[in-house]
């Protein structure tokens, strides 16, 4: 049930009614329903693996909420001191971690492992020991993006900076609330549960805006991502057929195309949830107007980086064994070289993973890499770079500066683009063989460019597009643009709205070769 189908939206509206209509107290009732079916939609066997999935979790919380409650029962009934309270808080931390926490992890990290690499593990069995084993891998709708929940969730109640949700059907509804369970945004319990289960009265103005909001996104994907698809999978496609500009368009057409898909279903999804007067957490901050790298991933898929931030950066920053290695690195070579690996370790495992998380070829990883390398070249050597633009006279503060920046930062964005975007590293080695090959400025006049796809009245529409969605980004950096249009009179107003509708209805991509379930990060 694709965010773009007729059945989706059928689907969405009558929620919608039955939401409202209910009463307050039992609309998260609704919602648990809604997310059940809108499950049930993508297959019996998915459904089953997410519900069995979710209670091993709940029950595994519910496990450790219950040993911490046995330990303070235990610390209330002695006259302990500070250093006997802390040695059973121990123990009992201890039994949560060796026989609820890691089996649970295990479980779930392995779900998500087997359906990103059983298919893999076949063919390589196949090519090592030429025995093939033929199983179909169930992939469940969202795993990515409900496993690394989960995994929060579980990790919040272990270190106790989260509880456990006593009532299972409103944990499910957690991990089953419809609008984010496709491609997120990753879903933190402890702040989604504060939205999803307070009365939320009905607000027209909310309503509003997400309908709003909802437009914005439809536009982004249907009338600039889908129509950018054609022109990048045809040249990714074909990549020894073209050469030089023709392939340097479509590796900065597949950074606009991805960011057009992507952030125009979080609109969809924010704006679905607004509906329902719940609001989820931001995935995108403008990242294009970002002046380095590390501040580009700080507005690109937020809850992703924040996700490994809390629970993969943090815990080896501060992991025993780390600070071991660093307290003889210190001793042995001094604090600057301290720092470097304090610095270098943590970030290396991050952006491996992140790599990994995204997809299962070597393109992937050595996508993680190509960030991992700029960004620790960035933090580790920031100083020496003041220095060198001190030396060289030029002013970081000025606006022009800054623009530059920006630039730069896309065309970094563009080069990881390279790496995954043709396929596999054969295919970017191709691409970058065949991109540097020639130069053919002539393809602007000559017609080459317009029979690729898109012909003269598409890269109109295209170019448009991205100034409108670039000026809009400028105005929300100064403040809320739905705020801006509700202020107007309602003829101007409506007038918005129906040109917002019809542009998707006219320039949107439809007919032939059109797929409306390709949102590029449902994929991960």
């Amino acid at each position: 049930m694709t965010y773009l189908s007729i059945i989706f939206i059928s689907f969405f509206i009558i929620t919608a009614l039955c939401y409202y209509i209910f009463p307050k107290r039992i609309r998260w009732c609704v919602l648990l329903i809604a997310g059940m079916v809108f499950y049930l939609h993508a297959g019996y066997d998915k459904f089953l693996i997410v519900i069995a999935t979710s209670l091993v979790v709940w029950l595994a919380s519910g496990a450790m909420a219950l040993q911490y409650r046995k330990a303070e029962g235990e610390i209330a009934g002695q006259e302990a001191g500070g250093k006997e309270k802390a040695a059973l808080l121990a123990k009992y931390k201890r039994k949560c971690r060796n026989f609820i926490l890691v089996p649970t992890l295990c479980l779930i990290v392995g779900m998500l492992a087997y359906c990103k690499f059983g298919e893999m593990l076949a063919d390589a069995l196949w090519q090592i020991f030429s025995f093939y084993i033929s199983w179909d891998v169930i992939v469940p709708l969202g795993i990515s993006y409900y496993t690394f929940s989960s995994v929060g969730y579980l990790l919040d109640v272990y270190w106790k900076k989260g509880k456990h949700v006593d009532n299972y059907f409103k944990f499910a509804l957690c991990v089953l609330y419809f609008p984010q369970i496709v491609q997120g945004p990753i879903a933190r319990y402890n702040r989604l549960e504060k939205e999803l289960f307070i009365e939320h009265p009905f607000d027209y103005k909310q309503i509003c805006f997400g309908i709003q909001l909802m437009l914005y996104g439809y536009a982004k994907k249907m009338i600039l991502a889908d129509r950018l698809a054609l022109y990048t999978s045809r040249v990714f496609g074909n990549l020894q057929s073209y050469e030089g500009l023709v392939i340097l368009i479509a590796v900065l057409a597949s950074a606009f195309q991805l960011y057009m898909d992507f952030s125009g279903c979080m609109d969809i999804v924010r704006g679905a949830s607004q509906i329902f007067g719940v609001t989820l957490d931001r995935n995108f901050d403008h990242p294009f107007f970002s002046t380095s790298t590390a501040e580009f991933w700080r507005r690109w898929h937020i809850t992703l980086g924040t996700w490994f931030k809390d629970y993969v950066y943090m815990p080896v920053a501060v992991s025993k064994w780390l600070i071991k290695l660093i307290t003889k690195i210190r001793n042995k070579f001094g604090k600057e070289a301290a720092k470097v690996v304090n610095t270098v370790i943590p970030l290396v495992i991050v952006w491996l993973l992140t790599g990994i998380w995204h997809g299962t070829g070597w393109n992937y990883v050595a996508w993680g890499v190509y960030y991992g390398t700029i960004i620790i070249c960035a933090t580790v050597f920031a100083a020496q770079y003041r220095k060198l633009g001190e030396k060289l006279h030029i002013d970081m503060t000025t606006r022009t500066y800054r623009r530059f920046q920006m630039v730069r930062t896309f065309f970094v964005f563009a080069g990881g683009r390279l790496i995954t975007a043709p396929g596999t590293l054969a295919d970017t080695w191709t691409a970058v063989k065949q991109m540097f090959g020639s130069f053919n400025p002539w393809i602007f006049w000559d017609g080459t460019l317009y029979g690729m796809g898109l012909d003269y009245k598409d890269w109109c529409v295209v170019v448009i597009g991205l100034l409108l969605v670039h000026r809009i980004s400028i105005f929300q950096e100064k403040g809320s643009v739905r705020e801006a249009v509700a202020r107007r009179n309602i003829v101007l107003r409506w007038l918005i709205y129906y040109g917002a509708l019809f542009a998707i209805v006219i320039f949107g991509m439809y007919g032939p070769g059109y797929n409306a379930s390709d949102f590029i990060y449902g994929n991960f």
